[in-house]
């Protein structure tokens, strides 16, 4: 998201940021804690995970180098409702809440990738929800699976069963079974801890069209940002 920026931006910004490492199963944010940086990873995956009544969590957003964790700060809150823990490891870019706030209040093309994330985010969020609730174990294991894959560049993903049914709000055997059709078909090979993407074009085809749509919107996301900025400057 940070190349999104324009050269003055990123170099007024620049002496505030810190290369932060991200480690697999890392908490950036608690549930209630306070925003205290904003995070815009740069080659790893936060995952925004949401509580149910029994405490049990589930994904229900997915934030790589499109984006940025702590958004609620930009909306005025100064605290996290979800946790955000981190899926794929990586490294991040960090600024304090302070510093960021400061940027946001200038314009220009930060404020518009910031508004622009938050719409992008908020169509995720939804149609992560309506996918959870209306399609198949295998269809949203594929999807989650290549959603993973586009962010971390990386065929194998080091994932447990029950990381994966906590996600995906879904049963250890419904992911069980799942993985196993998947793997039967050719697409992934399956194992204790990790999951290895064989044939892409073949996962595509079982995950649902949530896929395609949410993959489509995240593709053109940067070029809106650029095009924001262009025709503020004309």
């Amino acid at each position: 998201m940070l190349s999104c920026l324009s050269a003055a931006e990123y170099k007024r910004l620049d002496p505030h940021l810190e290369r932060v490492l991200l480690k697999f199963g890392q908490t950036i944010y608690h549930s209630k804690a306070e925003i205290d940086y904003v995070y815009f990873p740069e080659n790893g995956v936060l995952s925004i995970v949401g509580l149910t009544g029994s405490d049990k969590p589930i994904e229900v957003g997915l934030v790589g180098s499109e984006g940025f964790a702590g958004l609620p700060l930009f909306l005025g809150v100064p605290r996290s409702a979800n946790e955000v823990i981190v899926q794929g490891e990586g490294t991040a870019q960090r600024i304090t809440a302070k510093a960021a706030l400061a940027e946001f209040a200038r314009g220009g093309s930060f404020q518009n990738a910031v508004l622009l994330f938050a719409h992008e985010l908020f169509l995720q969020v939804s149609r992560v929800t309506s996918c959870n609730r209306h399609h198949e174990a295998e269809q949203r294991l594929s999807r989650w699976l290549l959603t993973m894959r586009d962010r971390v560049e990386d065929d194998t993903l080091p994932l447990k069963q029950e990381f994966l049914s906590w996600m995906l709000g879904l049963r250890n055997q419904a992911i069980g079974r799942a993985a196993l059709v998947l793997q039967r078909t050719g697409s992934i090979k399956y194992s204790r801890g990790s999951v290895k993407i064989i044939n892409r074009i073949t996962l595509e085809q079982r995950a649902c069209p949530c896929y395609r749509l949410m993959k489509s919107r995240n593709d053109g996301w940067p070029e809106q940002v650029k095009s924001r900025r262009v025709s503020r400057l004309s």
